[in-house]
């Protein structure tokens, strides 16, 4: 048999066609993320220590790592207008509409005081206050913010149906900044009700809740400057 000669031509034309070959497979690889039987370890979640999610309150977004104990703390008593009040809302049965009447009256002044009260039993802060208008302190901080959330949910339905059925919320937004205005913080929470006795009562559990709400935040901000965990 003769030896087969190939030309220069047809070796360059193979080489070319190889590497078209190999081009092609790499960009499918690529874009699939990985070869058959291979799988890609997913990327690990990124978590800054300033963005505290389901920890001491729902969601905290921090400006500074800390702040100082020696400063006054002035709570300002948070507005409820414009909350949305689901079952409440106007034209609904008449006892969840005074529910809601009733929270969005009562509300501010109830977190207001509950805050003040556990935030002066837990520390480390020399002096805490519910504003009155009176000038703020050069040291001061200050924390205000709204009721987003005024829902007394639906009495029978938690208690027929359960399960989370007919729950009530209260959720409020809020910010916490230096007697400047500077914003040190920025947060959000939530208090729901599922169940009570008979379904429980509308306005004594969402009194009972405003204070829970007023504690969260004092809670937030006693460990903060503590420079204890904020997860909970």
């Amino acid at each position: 048999m003769f030896p087969v000669r190939l030309s220069s031509v047809m070796i360059s034309r193979q080489l070319s066609t190889t590497g078209r070959w190999i081009t092609i497979f790499a960009f499918v690889a690529t874009s699939a993320g990985a070869l058959p039987g291979v799988i890609a370890k997913p990327k690990e979640k990124q978590v800054s220590p300033m963005q505290i999610e389901d920890g001491i309150l729902d969601d905290i977004r921090l400006k500074t790592a800390t702040i100082p104990s020696d400063v006054v703390i002035v709570v300002r008593k948070f507005s409820s207008e414009g909350a949305d009040l689901g079952t409440g809302t106007e034209g609904g049965k008449e006892p969840r509409v005074e529910a809601a009447r009733a929270i969005q009256a009562e509300g501010p002044k109830l977190l207001a005081d509950s805050f003040k009260v556990d935030l002066i039993k837990r520390g480390p802060f020399p002096e805490v206050r519910v504003d009155d208008g009176s000038e703020i302190p050069g040291n001061a901080l200050v924390v205000e913010g709204r009721f987003t959330e005024i829902d007394p949910g639906s009495k029978a339905k938690r208690y027929w149906a359960g399960f989370g059925a007919g729950k009530s919320g209260l959720a409020v937004e809020g910010t916490v900044k230096n007697a400047k205005g500077e914003l040190l913080a920025e947060f959000t929470h939530k208090r729901v009700v599922v169940m009570g006795a008979f379904g429980g009562e509308y306005i004594p559990k969402m009194r009972k809740d405003c204070e829970s709400l007023g504690e969260d935040i004092a809670k937030f901000l006693s460990a903060w400057a503590k420079g204890e965990k904020l997860t909970d």
